[in-house]
C-alpha cells in the first residue's frame, strides 16, 4: 500500500513539473525575448553613418582626378604653355614662358574666362602678329596649355578708279565694292586717262586717290 502511495506521489510531482514547464514555456512565448525587439528597433532607428559618406568619396582614380582638377590652382611655378597655330599656313610653334602675374591663384574656371576676355581686348602687339583667338586646353597645378590662333596673311589693299555710267566712280580692290562716286564725269579727261579707267585704275592708298580727283576736278 505504502508502495503505491509513493508511485502515485511521484507520477504527481512529475506532472506538476510538466505543467509548471509548459507554463513558463507560454509565457515566455509571450511576452517574447526581452531586448530581441529593443535590439531590432534600435538598429532601424541607428542611421546608416557609413552608407552616406562613401556615396560622397569618390571610389575610382578618374573620380579622384576630376576632384583634384576641380579643386586645383594655378601657382607662381605653374608652368605656361602656348600652342601657336598660323591660319596662313597651319604652322605651328610652342611656346614655353613663365605664368603671367595676373593668371596666378586661379582654378580652371576662372582662367578660362580671362582667357576669353583677354582674347576680346588683345594687346596692340598681338593685333600686329595677326592674334584671332585662344581658349585652354590643358589645365592643372603643374602647367597649364593655351591654343592661340593667328592668320599673318597680308590683306589686300588699294583702290580702282573706274567709269560707271560716264561718272569717275572708286571702288575698293575687289573691283565690285563701291566707295564712293566722285561726281567727276569722264568727258573732262584725257583721251588716255579715260582709257585707263575703262579697265581700272589701281592706286595703292586714299591719298593717291584724293591726289587724282583734285588733278582733273579743277
Amino acid at each position: 500500500m505504502e508502495k503505491r502511495y509513493k508511485i502515485g506521489l511521484f507520477f504527481v510531482l512529475v506532472l506538476i513539473s510538466v505543467l509548471l514547464v509548459v507554463l513558463l514555456w507560454k509565457r515566455h512565448t509571450m511576452d517574447g525575448f526581452p531586448n530581441e525587439g529593443d535590439q531590432v528597433e534600435q538598429n532601424q532607428a541607428k542611421p546608416d553613418v557609413q552608407s552616406e559618406p562613401d556615396d560622397q568619396v569618390p571610389k575610382t582614380a578618374e573620380e579622384i582626378y576630376q576632384v583634384q582638377k576641380m579643386t586645383a590652382r594655378t601657382t607662381a611655378d605653374t608652368v605656361c604653355i602656348y600652342e601657336n597655330i598660323d591660319k596662313k599656313d597651319g604652322s605651328m610653334s610652342v611656346v614655353v614662358e613663365k605664368l603671367p602675374a595676373k593668371y596666378i591663384g586661379l582654378n580652371r574656371t576662372e582662367l578660362e574666362n580671362l582667357l576669353a576676355e583677354d582674347s576680346l581686348a588683345p594687346t596692340l602687339a598681338e593685333k600686329q602678329k595677326g592674334f584671332k583667338s585662344q581658349h585652354l586646353e590643358l589645365f592643372s597645378a603643374e602647367k597649364i596649355k593655351v591654343l592661340r590662333i593667328y592668320d599673318t596673311t597680308q590683306e589686300t589693299t588699294g583702290f580702282y578708279i573706274m567709269e560707271v555710267d560716264g561718272e569717275v566712280c572708286v571702288y575698293k580692290h575687289d573691283k565690285t565694292t563701291l566707295y564712293f562716286k566722285t561726281g567727276l564725269r569722264v568727258e573732262h579727261l584725257p583721251p588716255d586717262v579715260r582709257y585707263e579707267l575703262k579697265n581700272g585704275k589701281f592706286m595703292d592708298s586714299e591719298l593717291q586717290v584724293y591726289h587724282f580727283i583734285e588733278s582733273y576736278s579743277s
